[in-house]
C-alpha cells in the first residue's frame, strides 16, 4: 500500500555470542594464578572471585585451597570458612598450622599431634619437627 503509515520493521536478530577473553586461558591457568594471589592475600583472592564469573569458578577450585600457604594470625568469617576450606581438600600447611593451634592453643594435645603426624607423613619438614620435639 503506497503511502501507508506502517513502517517497513524486520525483526533482525542482534543478539551476538561474545566470547570472553577470559576463557581463551585454561582454567587450570586461571587457577594457578589464583593460587598465588590466595597465598598473597585471602582479601586479594575474595576480591578476585567478585570480578566475573570466570575467576570465581578458578578461585573456588580445590587447587587454591589445596595449595594457599599464607596462614597467619586468627580468622573469622570468610577468612575462617577459606582455612576450613583448606583443610577439608588437604592443604598440609593448614593442617600444620591447625595441627600447632589444637596443640598449644587449646591443650588437645591427642588431636594436635594426629595432624602434625598427618602433615608429617604427607611431606612437611615443619611438622615432622614440631612432632618430634
Amino acid at each position: 500500500m503506497a503511502g501507508s503509515p506502517e513502517k517497513d520493521t524486520k525483526k533482525v536478530d542482534v543478539s551476538v555470542q561474545h566470547e570472553c577473553p577470559l576463557n581463551l586461558l585454561p582454567r587450570e591457568i586461571w587457577s594457578i594464578i589464583a593460587t598465588k594471589v590466595a597465598s598473597s592475600s585471602i582479601e586479594d583472592l575474595f576480591n578476585m572471585q567478585a570480578t566475573c564469573k570466570v575467576f570465581l569458578g578458578a578461585a573456588r577450585s580445590d587447587a587454591v585451597y589445596k595449595h594457599a600457604t599464607r596462614f597467619l594470625g586468627n580468622h573469622d568469617g570468610p577468612e575462617r570458612r577459606f582455612l576450613d576450606r583448606c583443610l577439608e581438600v588437604g592443604n598440609v600447611d593448614a593442617i600444620v598450622r591447625h595441627g600447632f593451634v589444637e596443640y598449644l592453643r587449646f591443650g588437645r594435645r591427642d588431636k594436635g599431634m594426629e595432624l602434625l603426624a598427618r602433615a608429617s607423613t604427607e611431606g612437611s619438614v615443619e611438622a615432622g619437627y614440631l612432632s618430634s620435639m
